[in-house]
C-alpha cells in the first residue's frame, strides 16, 4: 500500500464517512444494507403474493420483521427470529387456525408457527402492520417467500414446485407423492 492510498483510506475517507453518517437518511440506508433488513427480493421468482395484505404489511420478497410474540397462548413473549431455524422454511399463520392438511407431508421442510390471538400479539403485529387473517412462508434466510390471507396446501406445494427448488430426502418424496395425488 502506498503512502497516498494509506492517507486517503485513513484520513480522507474516514472524514467523508463520518460526515455522511451524521445524516439520518444515510444512516438508515447504511443500517438497512449492512443488516440486510433493507434488502428486498419482490421481483424474484422465489417471491409470490397470493392475495392483498394490509397496507404496509410485509410482502413476498421482504425480510420478515423482527417481532416479539407469544407463540403459545400460555407461553412467554419471545423473539420470533430466535425461534426460526435457518435450515427450514417457517409458516407463520396469523389470526386463524391452520388446517392440519395444509402442511401435511412437509414436516421435515416446514415448521408451523400459529400466532395466538391476544392483546400483546395484536399490538406487536400492528406495529409491523400485520393483521389477520394472513400467512407468511419464510425462507431459511428470513425473507418472505409466499404471503397471503388464507393458507392452502395447493398454494404451499405449488410454491415449492413452481419455484424450482431442489428439495431432497423425505420432504421432497412426500411433496412429490402429494402433488401427484392432486
Amino acid at each position: 500500500e502506498t503512502w497516498l492510498a494509506r492517507l486517503f483510506r485513513t484520513r480522507i475517507l474516514a472524514r467523508v464517512a463520518a460526515l455522511a453518517m451524521g445524516r439520518e437518511r444515510i444512516r438508515r440506508f447504511a443500517f438497512g444494507t449492512l443488516s440486510q433488513t433493507g434488502i428486498r427480493y419482490r421481483k424474484s421468482s422465489l417471491s409470490r403474493n397470493l392475495a392483498s395484505l394490509a397496507e404496509g404489511a410485509p410482502r413476498a420478497g421482504d425480510r420478515f420483521p423482527w417481532l416479539r410474540l407469544k407463540l403459545r397462548a400460555d407461553g412467554p413473549v419471545v423473539d420470533m427470529f430466535e425461534q426460526l431455524d435457518d435450515l427450514r422454511y417457517h409458516l407463520v399463520v396469523v389470526g386463524q387456525p391452520l388446517p392440519p392438511e395444509v402442511a401435511a407431508g412437509l414436516e421435515d421442510l416446514v415448521q408451523v408457527h400459529a400466532i395466538p390471538d391476544d392483546a400483546a400479539n395484536r399490538a406487536e403485529l400492528a406495529r409491523a402492520k400485520i393483521s389477520g387473517p394472513a400467512f407468511y412462508l419464510l425462507r431459511p434466510d428470513g425473507h418472505v417467500g409466499l404471503a397471503g390471507r388464507i393458507p392452502q396446501s395447493e398454494a404451499l406445494l405449488g410454491y415449492f414446485v413452481d419455484s424450482h427448488l431442489r428439495l431432497q430426502g423425505k420432504a421432497w418424496n412426500a411433496m412429490a407423492r402429494h402433488v401427484l395425488a392432486i
